[in-house]
């Protein structure tokens, strides 16, 4: 079965199809529940898919906010009622005391991750004018709460919120309609962030691109409807809708650009 299932994913998605297949199985015959790290939306459909597979096993997920992107994931048996906090999520604000700096969003990873964690262990960073909140699994809450001292040139200090008091993050997406020759990620990617395609080529190769997430390596790479593109020092684009073709044989494309 296992060769089966992975006919139906990326090559790089296959390691983290194994390992679902094994926590839902272990789900399955242990009649245990099997908790994941935080995943992205690409990974949550791939956890949701598998336990449909595998059969007899529930699949419930939580950001922390209505709307969240990244998830934990809790494998169960079907038969299963999980308790409020049993996906063990915390929320915390990060203050940036006293400062008038900007700080953006890859400036707060950054020093989450700086400190050693996973991104596993992160959730969705909401930042505001004055500091960020984020979901992050519980294990964790203690260590940032007495290691997050400084994000980027700023002093910090990490507090315990409520769920009540997450303020979720803000979306907008600027809008743009373009035609390509092919679906490929680079001739897509090279239209998106308005570059020459000789100038993502390079890019791609190097590891800087990801797809849904995972990065992606190989330009030629096809694209569908609803993938989520980022480039790294560029921004990251949605693919809103795929169309027709023009008279050239060109393929309509809208994106929405994260701003």
């Amino acid at each position: 079965m296992d060769d089966h299932l992975l006919m139906h994913y990326r090559p790089e998605e296959k390691t983290f199809v194994r390992r679902m297949l094994e926590l839902a199985d272990r789900a399955a015959s242990r009649h245990a529940p099997c908790l994941t790290g935080f995943l992205d939306p690409r990974q949550v459909r791939i956890a949701t898919n598998i336990a449909r597979t595998v059969g007899d096993v529930a699949v419930f997920a939580d950001g922390g906010w209505d709307g969240a992107e990244r998830k934990r994931v809790l494998l169960a048996p079907d038969h299963w009622m999980p308790e409020p906090d049993e996906l063990a999520l915390c929320w915390l604000r990060i203050e940036v005391p006293g400062e008038s700096v900007t700080l953006k969003h890859g400036d707060y990873l950054g020093a989450l991750l700086g400190l050693g964690l996973k991104r596993e262990k992160i959730g969705d960073l909401s930042v505001q004018p004055a500091g960020c909140d984020l979901v992050a699994a519980r294990d964790v809450e203690e260590f940032l709460r007495l290691h997050l001292h400084q994000v980027g040139r700023a002093s910090v200090r990490v507090l315990p919120i409520e769920k009540a008091e997450f303020r979720p993050p803000q979306i907008e997406l600027a809008e743009r309609e373009f035609t390509v020759m092919s679906l490929r990620i680079d001739a897509v990617a090279a239209e998106s962030f308005q570059l020459a395609r000789s100038k993502i080529v390079d890019p791609i190769k190097a590891g800087k691109l990801q797809l849904n997430w995972q990065t992606v390596t190989d330009p030629s790479m096809p694209v569908e409807a609803g993938d989520v593109i980022s480039l790294r020092g560029m921004g990251r684009i949605r693919v809103l809708e795929i169309g027709g073709q023009t008279k050239k044989g060109r393929t309509v494309i809208r994106i929405g650009k994260y701003l």
